[in-house]
């Protein structure tokens, strides 16, 4: 009855993980969820922990489904608990594998606009003497739409090609490509 105890556990861990675990904090970079650690040597990136609720769970869902089969199979407690604990490890790291291989399909679309200065885009609502328009600027496969002034003060009309000389806050700076 105790393998069988704690595959339940498991399971409300899992189910209470999946429906509770989502990240509340207001944006203030903090994990409720603890399957990814921040700074874990990759650039600041999301990393999987070992130590995640998720691959716990599994562990214990494993350990208690693995020694209540085998116990139910008539194998002896330790036996039983040996089917549990290798049982545990083996979905334990299956779960593991499978969070890694999903944070490292993650991808970020933001671009810092510090890093368009130099770059071209194009026109994409014509920027009037003095006012603002829009352009898009393709960095990578992104192809963000930023806000833009001409450093001129002129004119720029809708489909002309510009280089961004300057950013300023979310804002670019262009010139016409001549």
């Amino acid at each position: 009855m105790i393998f069988f105890a704690l595959m339940a556990a498991g399971l409300i861990l899992l189910v209470g993980g999946a429906l509770f675990g989502h990240d509340h904090d207001g944006g203030f970079d903090h994990d409720h969820d603890h399957d990814s650690g921040h700074d874990a040597g990759q650039g600041n990136e999301p990393a999987v922990s070992i130590f995640s609720p998720k691959v716990i769970g599994v562990f214990i869902l494993g350990f208690g489904g693995g020694g209540f089969l085998a116990r139910h199979a008539g194998t002896g407690t330790v036996g039983s608990s040996f089917i549990g604990v290798g049982t545990g490890l083996l979905m334990g790291l299956m779960m593991y594998l499978v969070l890694k291989l999903m944070y490292g399909q993650q991808a970020t679309s933001l671009v810092s606009t510090g890093t368009l200065v130099g770059k071209t885009g194009t026109v994409t609502i014509g920027i009037d003497a003095g006012a603002v328009g829009q352009v898009v600027v393709r960095v990578g496969t992104e192809a963000p739409i930023y806000l833009a002034r001409t450093s001129s003060g002129k004119s720029i009309a809708k489909g002309k090609t510009v280089r961004v000389i300057a950013t300023s806050g979310s804002e670019v700076v262009v010139d016409e490509e001549q």
